[in-house]
């Protein structure tokens, strides 16, 4: 072996226990992708969920809204500036306005990061700091569920499906 490889197996080393290391030390990421069918409500519970975990007055039921443990929680920049942001606060003002209205329906991806500081529990809860845990939350175009019966077949297979189907007729539908 030499002294390259030497350098590199160690590098190599080094890196990974550094990686090891601080995934440890990392914030935890919670990834909840929201669908549903078209106008079902996903933009509301989206609103909802975000706007009872910003004010957990009414979270009487989150264990850790509970027991205090949640300290802090405020929105940041989502993660992935290719991804729309969720208009949390237009969709917010729509629902809780002076003239309360549906918020539009939803026509692409977008993506809201909701950061929560909690307080550790439990027998070694002393010795832990407090930790971020960040919420990315992912709202899906209701329309797109009605993509999924394309998926296992052509176009074409699909559409001669319809057809018969609204002709009264029974066809096997092939991928």
């Amino acid at each position: 072996m030499g002294l390259t490889d030497f350098a590199q197996d160690l590098t190599h080393g080094i890196e990974t226990r550094l990686a090891a290391l601080s995934s440890g030390l990392a914030d935890p990421v919670i990834r909840i992708g929201v669908t549903g069918l078209a106008r079902a409500g996903k933009t509301v519970f989206i609103t909802s969920l975000v706007s009872n975990l910003l004010d957990r007055g009414r979270m009487a039921q989150l264990r850790a809204a509970a027991e205090g443990r949640i300290e802090a929680a405020w929105l940041q920049p989502q993660p992935d500036d290719t991804v729309a942001r969720f208009d949390y606060e237009s969709h917010r003002a729509a629902l809780s306005g002076p003239a309360p209205h549906w918020p539009q329906s939803t026509r692409s991806v977008s993506e809201l990061r909701l950061s929560l500081r909690l307080r550790p529990r439990g027998p070694l809860s002393a010795l832990r700091g407090e930790r971020r845990v960040h919420l990315d939350i992912i709202d899906y175009p209701g329309e797109w569920l009605l993509d999924l019966t394309l998926l296992d077949r052509s176009y074409r297979t699909w559409a001669d499906g319809v057809l018969a189907r609204n002709a009264g007729q029974q066809v096997e539908l092939k991928p």
